[in-house]
């Protein structure tokens, strides 16, 4: 007996001493996912809050040597142009950043990222893909950043591509393909966030030729960015004929989470269409917690008994992470009407609405569960 109780005390301590260097850890290590922006020195960021001109560097490769590479350097001059900005080809031009594009017929991988992981960041290189790829660069002064973007074609073998489309040469077919992609692919947008410069993409939103995809990269990144300049722009997004657009214009405002955009929100919660309903149920359900004096709160929950199950499980959820109580009756009279429901209804749907009021009643004070 005596031996086991060593045994036993010994191993507690190991337990202590592990549990001990893990705190330690825990404090001392840095969160990598934000490590390369924290690198960054406040001269730094404030001269690529400030690029205008932007030294371009093109390569276009196929599996037979070196090929021109106008066509790459036309197609992603007119997109940065478009944004404001000037390009310069020449190095000893003035210039902030020198973006470089590396297009290949049959993409060279170059291993991982120096921070963040291969996918920290929106179309990161694929390790797989072996097909036509450009790899997007750029370094500023001396030092390359962290950031990559890769834009790829629809097919992955250029020979065959080229073959059913009656093209004999694969190579210029494949970086042809990378040209017409690079029109429309989003690093403009991915770019000018990357440097912090919203004002250029609320001026995208505005741009006649923009596609609806566009359209919703630009309006994500506004939100990612938490830039509350945006908000009179995101606002008139949520009229946009485009369903998608609406959706995302309600999620960047309730992303950001500014007291603005409630209002916007609320009025297109109570006489929109459904899409747009619903829509606005998803911003207003990550500003209900931030703003608990507001009326999200009232109006979710007079809305909440006649809400389809996917609108009800938004709200269910935006409620729960409220810290307000007025919030019990009605979740707790929903969860016994959808209870008795479940019986003849074992839809997904329903079981999620039934885990959604679990959780949500559970983070007041789990009195559900008598139930």
């Amino acid at each position: 007996m005596m031996r086991l109780g060593c045994i036993a005390a010994s191993r507690l301590h190991v337990t202590c001493m592990l549990l001990f260097l893990g705190s330690i850890l825990a404090a001392g290590v840095p969160d990598m996912t934000h490590a390369r922006k924290e690198l960054l020195t406040a001269e730094e960021k404030d001269l690529l809050h400030r690029t205008e001109q932007i030294h371009l560097e093109t390569l276009a490769l196929s599996s037979r040597g070196p090929l021109d590479a106008a066509i790459i350097t036309k197609a992603v001059s007119l997109r940065f142009e478009r944004l404001g900005y000037r390009i310069v080809t020449e190095s000893d031009q003035p210039h902030e950043v020198t973006v470089k594009v590396k297009c290949e017929e049959l993409k060279t991988w170059e291993g991982t990222g120096r921070s963040g992981g291969d996918a920290d960041m929106i179309d990161a290189a694929v390790r797989l893909w072996k097909g036509p790829a450009c790899q997007l660069t750029y370094r500023f002064g001396t030092r390359w950043a962290d950031w990559r973007h890769e834009v790829r074609t629809p097919f992955n073998n250029p020979q065959e591509a080229a073959r059913q489309a009656g093209q004999t040469d694969a190579g210029a077919y494949a970086i042809t393909a990378l040209a017409q992609q690079l029109q429309t692919d989003p690093f403009p947008y991915l770019l000018a966030a990357d440097w912090g410069q919203s004002a250029r993409l609320i001026t995208a939103l505005n741009e006649p030729g923009a596609t609806g995809a566009q359209r919703q990269s630009v309006i994500g990144l506004l939100g990612q960015m938490l830039a509350v300049e945006a908000i009179p722009r995101l606002t008139k997004a949520l009229h946009d004929p485009d369903p998608a657009v609406v959706q995302s214009a309600a999620i960047a405002l309730g992303t950001i989470g500014h007291e603005d955009g409630i209002h916007a929100l609320l009025a297109l919660f109570n006489t929109g269409t459904p899409d747009q309903h619903r829509a606005a149920a998803i911003g207003l359900g990550r500003l209900a917690p931030l703003h608990p004096n507001s009326n999200i709160v009232p109006t979710f929950i007079a809305a909440l008994p006649n809400e389809p199950l996917q609108t009800q499980i938004i709200m269910v959820r935006a409620l729960g992470k409220t810290t307000d109580r007025r919030v019990l009756t009605p979740l707790r009279t929903l969860h016994r009407s959808v209870l008795k429901h479940a019986r003849s209804d074992s839809s997904p749907e329903t079981k999620e609405l039934l885990a959604s009021l679990g959780i949500a009643l559970d983070g007041f004070d789990g009195v559900h569960t008598e139930e």
